[in-house]
């Protein structure tokens, strides 16, 4: 039974190609529906049931969110689904995508068969527009172009404006013991090397891909551990220091241990996890999220550009095609020739509070990448706010834009 359901038909069409828009605030009534576009359709990993489920049961109630899935119908028949979510920020009431700062990409969960043209999605987003609830700003940010062969409609949108991040990945293809090779630039393949060479001359070497649920939550609490220390170190804010965030990622790692969405990694030397990791397996493609390393000697080694290395043999020889870096544009990622792609926002104010604190907000962003233009001036200051940031316990009470847009 669907619970809280609004719905909005335009009267200028014809109920053959008129779309219709239904506003479900029940997650668990439309399961069902979800797992077939997300089996039979197009979506990323981020859309998944198996990652939005614990997510709401983790978080919503901590971030203040109230999830809200439009469904789209066309002629009776579902076409899409857009997961999205409504809480307040700084006293403005906000719907944006249902990320709850997990989700590296906004999209919706797509039915099999054509993709809504530009022209069809705008009057998808006419009708979910006309049933959302009152909200002083709508902000969709991250969105991707495609959704894997599949254009993303959000993207198509004339108010989608392309922002400063973008997502980055490389193909997978040929033989499993070749790729690093095939796709590392010279200096970063004798790099792995050196550094692999010298890995194994201790003892107890071995890279994990974790299947057990035992196994998957030992390295995943060495996983928070890792981060944890490290973030502290230099200064930086750790979503895993709050525990709603650490229960809905582990929650989500052994929702199907060793086969599902998630996989978690771990790399052994001597005993001890030099490095760990996790990620997501969706659409034939391994998408990066958390990566941690151990400290003291072992940091020489560069365990956790090692670990990166084994995932994408591993990766391959699971069969996937594509590995995806996500967002961010860490120093080690270039040696592996990756192809950027752009992202999009969709931000729309629709109160006056809605439009101020959207132009506060293009503010900030502008005034970030002009002192992104004076590295000097730029790196000072940032070490200013770690080294602020050193000096009191980690925040716990709000979630971090660091990761989205630092």
């Amino acid at each position: 039974m669907i619970v809280a359901a609004e719905s909005i038909r335009p009267h200028e069409a014809e109920a053959s190609t008129a779309y219709e828009a239904v506003l479900h605030r029940d997650v668990a009534a439309l399961t069902p529906l979800w797992r077939r576009l997300q089996s039979e359709g197009a979506c990323t990993a981020y859309q998944r049931i198996e990652w939005v489920e614990p997510l709401i049961a983790h978080l919503a109630a901590a971030r203040g969110a109230e999830p809200l899935i439009v469904e789209i119908r066309r002629g009776g028949r579902p076409i899409l689904l857009l997961p999205l979510a409504q809480l307040r920020r700084r006293g403005v009431r906000t719907i944006e995508a249902l990320d709850l700062g997990t989700c590296d990409y906004a999209a919706p969960l797509l039915a099999p068969g054509p993709a809504p043209t530009a022209e069809e999605a705008e009057r998808i987003w006419q009708a979910v527009r006309a049933v959302l609830p009152p909200a002083d700003l709508i902000r969709l940010t991250r969105i991707p172009g495609d959704l894997g062969t599949v254009a993303n409609p959000l993207a198509l949108l004339a108010c989608a404006r392309p922002i400063p991040l973008t997502r980055s990945g490389f193909a997978l293809q040929g033989e499993p013991e070749t790729l690093l090779k095939r796709v590392c630039s010279a200096s970063t393949h004798r790099d792995l090397t050196r550094r692999a060479n010298r890995l194994e001359r201790h003892a107890d070497i071995a890279f994990v891909a974790a299947t057990e649920p035992a196994e998957i939550a030992a390295l995943f609490d060495t996983l928070v551990a890792q981060r944890r220390e490290r973030f502290r170190e230099i200064g930086r804010f750790e979503p895993l220091d709050e525990p709603a965030v650490t229960a809905f990622y582990r929650a989500a790692a052994l929702a199907e241990p060793g086969s599902g969405l998630v996989r978690v990694f771990g790399l052994r030397a001597e005993g001890e996890w030099i490095a760990t990791a996790y990620g997501l397996v969706h659409g034939g493609a391994f998408h990066g999220v958390l990566l941690a390393m151990a400290g003291g000697p072992w940091r020489a080694a560069a365990p956790g550009l090692l670990i990166a290395s084994r995932i994408m043999v591993w990766a391959r020889g699971e069969g996937l095609t594509y590995f995806d870096f996500t967002i961010g544009t860490q120093p080690y990622k270039a040696g592996f020739g990756p192809v950027e792609r752009p992202l999009f926002e969709i931000a729309q104010g629709r109160t006056l509070r809605g439009r101020l604190a959207l132009a506060a907000k293009r503010a900030a962003v502008a005034a970030k990448a002009e002192l992104e233009r004076r590295p000097a001036l730029f790196e000072r200051l940032r070490t200013l706010v770690r080294w602020l940031r050193r000096q009191r316990q980690p925040a716990t009470n709000h979630r971090s834009e660091e990761k989205q847009e630092t």
